[in-house]
């Protein structure tokens, strides 16, 4: 437990041993209590890596579901064995495809309270314009790592190209949803930078 949550420590350490991204602690921590403020019980997820981050909102939110998609073979089958293991299957609803190319005609769920995009992150602008119309209009979307290590702030000292390249995708998303007139956004530094969407 950490500050009353439930947690899967073993499987959080398990990734960071092997260098899957995980959400950091705090993050995990303020999209939960973020989610549970708006009374969110139902999350589309973009990125479910072994499903660290689904198995932490659904057992810390009451009667909280999660559908999430995820393109690795591999972490996918991991995921699934952990929701297995933790007998979450009622409760987190996993695909394994691209999400940019998800048939969203499969989708368990006609629509959210919340998306979570957490995946590849050159893509980032791409997720939401798909799956935005999927939220509930008072619904939330949670971005996280929008800074990148800081980068995002230094991006013409940065030396390797296909980093600079990614950075420079991260900024160009960042600064489109903060000017966009549809939405309002809200930027907290936690983790490496996180930001709430909402429909204006």
């Amino acid at each position: 437990m950490v500050g009353g949550l439930v947690c899967f420590d073993a499987i959080e350490k398990h990734a960071l041993d092997r260098n899957i991204p995980v959400m950091q602690k705090e993050g995990i921590e303020f999209l939960i209590d973020t989610f549970q403020q708006h009374q969110c019980k139902s999350c589309l997820e973009i990125g479910s890596a072994i499903g660290y981050s689904s198995m932490m909102m659904v057992s810390n939110i009451d009667s909280f579901v999660v559908e999430t998609i995820e393109i690795d073979e591999a972490r996918y089958q991991e995921a699934q064995k952990n929701i297995k293991d933790y007998q979450l299957e009622d409760k987190i609803f996993i695909h394994l495809d691209d999400a940019l190319e998800f048939d969203c005609n499969n989708r368990v769920f006609k629509s959210y309270d919340c998306l979570f995009i957490d995946a590849a992150k050159a893509q980032y602008q791409k997720f939401f314009e798909k799956y935005i119309p999927f939220l509930k209009e008072d619904g939330i979307c949670i971005v996280d790592n929008l800074d990148f290590h800081g980068m995002i702030y230094d991006i013409d000292n940065i030396k390797n190209r296909n980093t600079k390249q990614l950075v420079k995708k991260i900024k160009r998303f960042k600064d489109w949803i903060f000017d966009h007139d549809a939405y309002s956004v809200e930027y907290y530094p936690i983790g490496d930078g996180i930001c709430v969407i909402k429909r204006r």
